[in-house]
């Protein structure tokens, strides 16, 4: 299987526009197969277990024929990342001008949080307003935030803390809690697990990659039963497709969701990278531009390739493993 998968591996680099949560650019490999193309780029912290279902996810696209949607298009939420308050409300502007969304999703947790979510809510007084925290508040810092957020005109907080029991205790205060992390590295989907989650959110994000493929994001989102919103993982625009295909997979419409994140990128794997229309995103499959995959084939030096082949080796490891358990 690991020989196979290496095989099919074509190594990539591509830039982002501004830095986004200390990123700068986004690398792994495009896996090819019979059916198109896998995206796989998890990020440097992820280990092999985490890793092998970005690659299930990966082996799902490029070796599995594509279902019956449920729709051709999905809802997107612009994504503001953090930058000073004048240069965020411009790129807000910018988003929803250009493609015509209606909901942003506005990074927090800096110094300019505040200035930030304020310089956009004035400019924009008519956009449905999100913070993402990435669980980086403490309760009581999130039980300050909170109500300004709110007065702002905020509705939706994401991952205020980093545990659902403080994500609990913030519930009702003023806006509607969205849970991403918890879900996506919870090492166990548990009966247990759902209640505490019942608990301490409003709404579910879901991101097809990480959880490895389109069964455990369908398999979630029953589960669970509460509001959807799919977000990708600052993938190009081959992952992003993937992304936006299992979200058109669910039976029920998704809230506007992380799909929009290609306006981060400054170099792509397509002529046209894929991005929002009227605050929406077509949904198909996206085969990469022969000239951008190999420019971004050729920024990945001997170092990173060796590194990349390594951390895929264990991540194809794990992936045999989890296949054995399963059987």
């Amino acid at each position: 299987m690991i020989k196979e998968i290496l095989n099919r591996a074509i190594p990539f680099k591509v830039s982002l526009s501004t830095s986004f949560r200390s990123v700068n650019h986004r690398i792994g490999f495009l896996i090819e197969g019979e059916y198109g193309y896998g995206e796989w780029a998890p990020f440097s912290d992820y280990q092999p277990k985490a890793a092998a279902k970005w690659l299930a996810a990966a082996l799902e696209a490029s070796n599995q024929p594509r279902q019956p949607v449920k729709r051709l298009q999905v809802p997107v939420n612009g994504i503001v990342p953090a930058l000073d308050p004048g240069a965020s409300a411009d790129w807000a502007e910018n988003l929803v001008q250009t493609y015509g969304v209606s909901t942003l999703k506005i990074k927090v947790g800096d110094s300019n949080q505040l200035s930030r979510v304020r310089a956009i809510s004035e400019r924009l007084p008519n956009i449905t307003l999100r913070v993402d925290a990435n669980g980086c508040y403490s309760l009581d810092q999130a039980r300050d935030l909170i109500p300004k957020y709110s007065e702002l005109g905020v509705s939706v907080i994401e991952q205020p803390c980093a545990n659902l029991s403080d994500c609990k205790s913030v519930k009702g205060q003023g806006l509607l809690i969205a849970i991403d992390e918890s879900i996506r590295l919870a090492s166990e989907i548990s009966d247990e697990f759902i209640e505490q989650l019942h608990l301490a959110t409003d709404l579910i994000v879901l991101k097809p990659i990480p959880l490895g493929g389109s069964a455990q994001t369908l398999s979630l989102a029953e589960k669970l039963s509460l509001p959807v919103i799919v977000s990708g993982s600052l993938d190009t625009s081959v992952g992003l497709s993937y992304v936006s295909y299992v979200a058109a997979l669910l039976p029920n419409e998704v809230l506007p969701s992380g799909l929009g994140t290609s306006v981060l990128l400054a170099d792509d794997l397509v002529e046209n990278s894929l991005l929002p229309d009227k605050g929406m995103l077509s949904v198909g499959a996206i085969t990469p531009d022969k000239i951008k995959l190999s420019q971004a084939k050729d920024r990945v030096n001997e170092h990173e390739r060796a590194e990349l082949t390594e951390r895929l080796t264990a991540a194809s490891v794990e992936l045999m493993k989890l296949s054995e358990v399963i059987k």
